[in-house]
């Protein structure tokens, strides 16, 4: 049997993967002091959602991300369920993503809750890459009192395998030793990354439970059973082989949200308020990251769960809520309410631009007005919190 390459020779290179520790849940439970050390599930909305994080007193009865809130009811009838709260995630994200950037300028953000450092040189500034995980995880629990764990390795592949070894709050690094190739090779296949629960069942009845099975097919069985992509994706992972660089974040293509009603419907000022909300929050979104789009789409899912987008582009860039608004309701009006109800709605806005090349531009009072509203509600949002101002109405046009 060949020995597991868990070390990338050609390139040396040292790379971090950070990984909040049940973020969405550690959140609310530091927030909420009466929900520490109770089983937390934070998802939404009951009965027809998703769990988007459970804490791990809540994984303990057999809960995780993506399983139906109502089959989480079951199992955890005493946990206690909150909705999401994006807005509040995003401001720790944020905080926790200006930290990584302090450290080197390669980082790969993956969600909003881990990421990818390429730290490859930096010894001289900050120490060894231990030393910059140690850091990295003190200043994130220091300005946002949330733990996470981090992993070390020479490649994406293994420091994402290294962060999940120790959780919560952990730090581990992969080394080449025998002892850290035998502990690998004993890990289920599921740890690796990229390897779903259909691939794991489908790995299951070929007999592979572990890396080290994985590791023990010729490449060539693995290729045949599971074709040319995924059987050399497979191979490379159970020994230890990632050549992917980390990539330094882009500018964003587009931001949105996105509601599921708790019920079907098919009233329309119901939908008009959520069009409304979606719109103020993409609006201030936009303006405190300093963007302004050219595209508006509307995403609609019916009861029957179609879904189907539309979408328009304005003349001009914008980051009012009233051209979201409006460009939104009348994509709205354009699709079939009268034969199907409504499950889920969403609104984005893309083609971004930076507000910095509209600087020295004009707009029209009318824009200017859409935009000044956005940005006094940015500043209440600042001082006194998100939510604090919510836009009831506006006249339809």
């Amino acid at each position: 049997m060949n020995e597991p390459k868990i070390e990338d020779k050609i390139t040396g290179r040292r790379i971090i993967h950070v990984d909040m520790d049940a973020f969405f849940a550690q959140v609310e439970q530091r927030d909420h002091p009466e929900y520490k050390n109770k089983p937390l599930i934070v998802g939404g909305p009951l009965n027809r959602g998703v769990i988007s994080t459970a804490s791990y007193e809540a994984r303990k009865y057999g809960l995780h991300s993506g399983m139906p809130l109502v089959t989480a009811k079951r199992l955890c009838p005493d946990g206690i369920y909150v909705s999401v709260d994006m807005e509040k995630y995003l401001r720790e994200s944020y905080k926790i993503r200006e930290i990584f950037f302090q450290f080197t300028p390669l980082v790969e953000v993956v969600g909003c809750d881990e990421g990818f450092l390429d730290v490859t040189g930096c010894q001289r500034l900050f120490g060894s890459a231990l030393e910059i995980a140690r850091k990295i995880k003190g200043k994130i629990y220091e300005q946002t009192n949330l733990t996470s764990s981090a992993g070390i390795g020479p490649n994406k592949f293994l420091a994402k395998l290294a962060s999940g070894l120790n959780k919560p709050n952990g730090l581990t690094v992969l080394e080449d030793t025998p002892e850290m190739k035998e502990k690998i090779m004993q890990l289920p296949v599921s740890f690796i990354w990229g390897v779903g629960r259909v691939t794991d069942k489908a790995l299951l009845s070929y007999g592979i439970k572990t890396i080290g099975d994985l590791f023990n097919i010729p490449i060539e069985t693995l290729k045949a059973r599971f074709g040319e992509a995924m059987g050399q994706f497979m191979h490379d992972m159970a020994n230890g082989l990632d050549s992917r660089e980390v990539t330094a974040c882009g500018e964003p293509k587009s931001m949105g949200r996105e509601i599921t009603f708790t019920k079907d419907i098919d009233d329309m000022q119901t939908l008009k308020a959520a069009l409304l909300f979606l719109s103020q929050k993409i609006a201030a979104s936009l303006y405190s990251k300093g963007y302004r789009g050219k595209t508006v789409t509307i995403k609609v899912r019916y009861s029957d769960f179609k879904t189907i987008t539309k979408r328009v582009t304005f003349d001009n860039y914008t980051c009012a809520i009233f051209d979201i608004y409006k460009s939104s309701l009348k994509l709205l009006k354009e699709l079939d309410l009268i034969r199907k109800k409504v499950r889920l709605v969403g609104v984005s806005v893309s083609s971004l631009k930076q507000s910095l090349a509209f600087d020295n531009m004009l707009f029209k009072e009318e824009e200017q007005k859409g935009e000044k509203l956005t940005a006094a509600i940015d500043k209440i949002s600042e001082k006194f919190g998100d939510n604090k101002l919510i836009i009831a109405a506006i006249r339809d046009f």
